[in-house]
């Protein structure tokens, strides 16, 4: 559930208020890899863990186009209601 993965130190940071950007981005791309057992597992941190209430300020475009837009798609893929309740706290 961290923003940023750091794949050479093995480490992650949550530059972005701890809302789990790139777990959210790559929703996406897990189900049009057939990774549908990733998927799901990343949509049970989303509905059990993803909260929008405490995180501070962050980049409206980044915030756009990586969570709005990650959960956005997951949904138009999956049609589960979790990710349009999401995107819809993200956006209000």
């Amino acid at each position: 559930g961290r923003d940023e993965l750091h794949p050479i130190s093995k480490s992650a940071t949550s530059n972005w208020g701890g809302m789990g950007t790139t777990l959210v981005d790559s929703l996406d791309t897990l189900w049009l890899m057939g990774m549908k057992d990733e998927f799901w597992e990343g949509r049970d941190w989303v509905r059990d863990n993803l909260s929008h209430d405490h995180v501070g300020q962050v980049s409206g475009f980044e915030t756009t186009i990586r969570s709005l837009g990650g959960l956005l798609a997951a949904y138009d893929f999956s049609k589960d209601k979790t990710f349009l309740d999401k995107a819809d706290d993200l956006g209000s």
